[in-house]
């Protein structure tokens, strides 16, 4: 509605006052009536969009609500207008508003969907970058061989066979156990295995761990002839007397066992130099760290029950416990020849180790049931080489997964095990037993094979 026709409105209501007092009532109400008229009229006039080509008013507008949805306009909430027409929605991020302001569409909290920072890329890269392999092994553990359970006996060439004795003045037959009859074969354990590829090599770490294996022997003693006694063998602990040979034997008439547990568990981290070939015939040199714990304890009980008179029987302990830790630092090289579907490897490794030994010998019991325990202790370091040696073949089932599987024999100088550690000595019964700690080292070596999976993250 024009404004002039709101002027001549105007005009006519004042000559209607002008006509007397007696129209005065009827002008009063016509003017009322009018004049709510024209505010209504104004007000419809300002809510009706601006025709094209003409000059609007500014107009102020709001952002849009923090979690805003499509329901919201692109542009964001007028904050001081009408908003008669309903919301505007557009799909574009930006866009041109009304009054041909450029504004940003405001979207809600998308959680962990947000743009990624150079961290998050970096971590991404790395997690494509790495591969898992787990392998089960099954190994066989050198024996502590035919180690003698006793010290050498003057006038015997080899203890460990039946040897004539005197005992209280008697003739009898003797023999001095070995540990001969144990052995740790089919050793199960696990090793996993992580890799990470860069472009400059590759960084593989992995840790081990194999079962408790125990091996024993139980050596029962045959009743004696009653026409010949000095027949019947019985086993003995030989020792030095005074620290010099001598043919001092205790004697088991009744048994004697043997028995030795072993356990062993390390980890290795190894840098690998990158090819630049990827088929064909690879050699890659490497550079690392390996750690071990090889540890072993072997038991020896005798009895003796004087032919069945002494009850209860005299009972005998000899224990010793060696625990190695090697640390080594380990240089080698990778030989593979590799195709789309087979790898095929040869990994030798040479370390230089440092063996950080604890060896404990305890005995109780040792020549009558009131002999007090004696238990002795030595520690100390020894160099130990470690040689390390793996003949490997992969198959590739799928781009990220393979089979493995290995053969490998590790050999390590400079291990401390039980059976030498033991010095077999006696003083004299005035004082107490004289079998006491003597670490003595020696080689040992593993070997087995190994299975499993290698899976690549891509």
């Amino acid at each position: 509605m024009s404004s002039w026709w709101l002027v001549w409105l105007h005009l006519q209501i004042f000559e209607i006052g002008r006509s007397g007092r007696k129209r005065i009532m009827r002008s009063r109400l016509v003017v009322c009536v009018l004049g709510v008229w024209s505010l209504v009229a104004s007000a419809t006039a300002y809510a009706q969009q601006p025709a094209p080509g003409t000059i609007t008013s500014p107009r102020i507008y709001a952002p849009a609500p923090y979690d805003a949805s499509n329901s919201w306009p692109a542009w964001g909430v007028p904050a001081y207008d009408n908003y008669a027409d309903g919301p505007i929605a557009a799909d574009p991020q930006y866009g041109v508003g009304p009054d041909g302001l450029v504004t940003e569409q405001i979207v809600g909290d998308r959680g962990f969907n947000y743009e990624d920072t150079p961290v998050d890329r970096f971590l991404a890269a790395t997690a494509k970058s790495m591969w898992l392999r787990g392998e089960y092994l099954q190994w066989n553990f050198e024996g502590p061989g035919s180690q003698l359970l006793g010290s050498p006996v003057a006038g015997v060439v080899d203890p460990s066979q039946e040897f004539q004795a005197t005992v209280a003045g008697q003739p009898a037959t003797a023999q001095v156990p070995t540990t001969s009859g144990l052995h740790f074969r089919d050793v199960q354990g696990f090793r996993g295995t992580l890799g990470l590829s860069t472009t400059a090599g590759s960084l593989e770490a992995n840790y081990f761990v194999f079962n408790r294996a125990q091996s024993s022997q139980f050596l029962s003693v045959a009743p004696a002839s009653v026409l010949a006694p000095e027949t019947q063998v019985q086993y003995a602990t030989s020792t030095l007397l005074g620290g010099q040979p001598s043919a001092n034997l205790f004697l088991y008439d009744s048994s004697f066992q043997i028995s030795q547990n072993t356990q062993m568990f390390g980890a290795e981290a190894n840098w690998v130099a990158k090819s630049p070939y990827e088929q064909g015939f690879i050699v890659q040199p490497m550079v690392g760290f390996r750690f071990i714990d090889f540890h072993e304890r072997l038991f020896q009980q005798g009895t003796f029950n004087q032919q069945g008179f002494l009850d209860p029987p005299l009972v005998s302990d000899i224990d010793s416990d060696a625990n190695n830790r090697i640390y080594a630092p380990q240089l080698g090289l990778r030989f593979e020849i590799v195709n789309r579907w087979l790898t095929v490897g040869f990994e030798p490794k040479i370390a230089f180790g440092v063996n950080n030994y604890d060896a404990m010998v305890r005995t109780e019991r040792l020549r009558s049931p009131g002999d007090p325990a004696v238990q002795t202790t030595e520690s100390g370091r020894k160099f130990a080489p470690i040689g390390d040696f793996s003949l490997y073949g992969k198959v590739n089932l799928r781009d990220n997964f393979s089979l493995f599987g290995s053969y490998q024999i590790m050999v390590a100088e400079g291990i401390s095990r039980p059976a030498n550690n033991i010095y077999y000595n006696d003083n004299g019964s005035a004082n107490p037993a004289a079998i006491v700690v003597d670490a003595g080292f020696q080689r040992m070596i593993w070997q087995g094979f190994t299975i499993g999976g290698e899976l690549r993250f891509r």
